[in-house]
């Protein structure tokens, strides 16, 4: 159980898109400074890497004294069916489809808090899968490097895109859908302008805050048939400043319609030049290719060297010293995880993601129970640099200071040699998912208020 201890009327108000426009809990939102809590200056760059589709039991079930897979766990084949499958280890190349994560599949799977519906909801058994040290090693040598966050949660039931949104701005807007291109998101917000609400992007660049949004972007080749994702929307060879599943922020007018936003957004061969040059921003976000993603059928190992490379070229810079890699995965993806998340407005919490806390700072070998969400890494950005919160969402979130101790002795740096002989991934071409093995019930995401409705804490009880 989750006791919860603080008002979230505002919040809950909020979430009625029906009621109230995204705009008016943007500006309510954000009328006060978030003062930095002790430490955080020493910190002056943020680097935040968000992979794709895996839950934290799918990774870290079986990561000592993590909260892991539960002795005993078994879920039906299907809703009414004493046929169950337990976890198991992912065998090699599975699994060989996406696993669905919509907004209809995640809550059949949740299952009103029962978290005992992925089977027959996923339609595959291979959502009980899980990797350990032995398939994702240089991940579990950062947890016992630096620190392990296990209750971390995506912010909304369901796909990347929403998820996306709140990496940058603390909500989507209501967006409960992927969408293949701008048109359809106009379409489907009922906005000319899409996303017309506002961003952290846009609060730095007013406040002479330096940021990139790093896209690991290669040319398309010419005639190469693929198939495309479930929206249509090409996965492979991302464009840094073309709106996708994965980079929203095209998707805001006040950053696709300002050339000097646009110019934010850039080829991930740019981290390396500015980390060489000197000249890395205050705050960084890193957005993968397709084929490094680590979303099926993109293999973890890849995604793993992918990751790697990058905080390798951060510790072996100047820029270590006060830095902090923040490392999570997007979404669910599809995978079992057995903690019911806390659901605190009518779009989330979604269920956890792994979240690596990698700095000179960070709590060596530390697992850190406290609950977060994508808005709390907002409300670190935002408390160290005296911004306004965005919403209500990282005005509440808890702000990752349990991850961290300003007064402890630097952690060395953990630079991992890469293999000489490592393949490089390959581009994916293909695309199909698992259909679900029952029809799944619709849900509506409105509420209603509730002026009394309260907040996570910051531990579980």
């Amino acid at each position: 159980m989750y006791r919860q201890t603080r008002p979230w009327a505002f919040m809950r108000l909020c979430s009625l898109v029906v009621l109230l426009p995204a705009a008016y809990c943007s500006v309510q939102g954000s009328a006060m400074a978030q003062a930095a809590p002790p430490g955080f200056d020493k910190i002056n760059h943020v680097i935040w890497i968000i992979q794709e589709n895996r839950s934290f039991d799918n990774y870290f079930g079986t990561y000592p004294s993590a909260e892991g897979l539960p002795p005993g766990t078994c879920l039906p084949v299907l809703p009414t069916s004493t046929q169950c499958v337990k976890p198991f280890h992912m065998p090699n190349g599975q699994p060989a489809e996406d696993l669905n994560h919509d907004w209809e599949t995640i809550h059949a799977a949740y299952n009103h808090g029962r978290m005992d519906g992925f089977v027959w909801a996923e339609g595959s058994t291979f959502t009980m899968g899980y990797y350990d040290e032995h398939d994702i090693p240089n991940y579990w040598n950062y947890a016992r490097h630096f620190t392990l966050c296990d209750h971390f949660f995506s912010s909304q039931m369901g796909y990347s895109l929403p998820n996306h949104a709140y990496t940058v701005a603390a909500q989507s807007g209501g967006l409960i859908v992927n969408v293949a291109n701008l048109k359809e998101l106009e379409d489907v917000m009922d906005d000319p302008d899409g996303f017309s609400f506002a961003s952290l992007a846009e609060l730095m660049s007013k406040t002479n805050i330096s940021w990139k949004y790093y896209v690991e972007s290669q040319s398309v080749p010419q005639g190469v048939p693929m198939r495309l994702s479930e929206t249509g929307m090409r996965l492979t060879f991302p464009e840094a400043k073309q709106f996708s599943l994965w980079n929203p922020l095209p998707g805001f007018k006040e950053i696709r319609d300002s050339p000097a936003e646009m110019a934010h957004l850039v080829d991930l061969k740019e981290y390396f030049s500015d980390i060489e040059n000197g000249t890395l921003p205050a705050v960084s976000w890193i957005i993968p290719d397709y084929q490094d993603s680590e979303h099926p059928v993109a293999l973890p190992e890849d995604g793993m060297w992918y990751i790697t490379k990058l905080v390798n070229a951060l510790m072996g810079s100047p820029y270590w010293r006060d830095s902090v890699v923040f490392l999570t995965w997007d979404d669910y993806g599809g995978f079992y995880d057995h903690v019911p998340p806390p659901e605190i407005d009518a779009y989330g919490l979604g269920p956890r993601v792994p979240m690596l806390v990698i700095s000179p700072y960070a709590k060596p070998g530390y697992i850190s129970h406290g609950n977060y969400e994508f808005c709390s890494v907002l409300k670190f950005v935002e408390e160290r640099w005296g911004l306004h919160h965005l919403t209500a969402r990282d005005h509440w979130a808890n702000d990752m200071r349990d991850c961290f101790d300003f007064t402890q002795k630097p952690d060395a740096t953990l630079i991992i040699p890469i293999p000489p002989d490592l393949k490089p991934s390959q581009p994916i071409l293909d695309y199909a998912s698992y259909p679900p093995s029952v029809p799944l019930p619709k849900f509506v995401p409105v509420k209603t208020l509730d002026l009394g409705a309260p907040t996570i804490p910051f531990d579980r009880k």
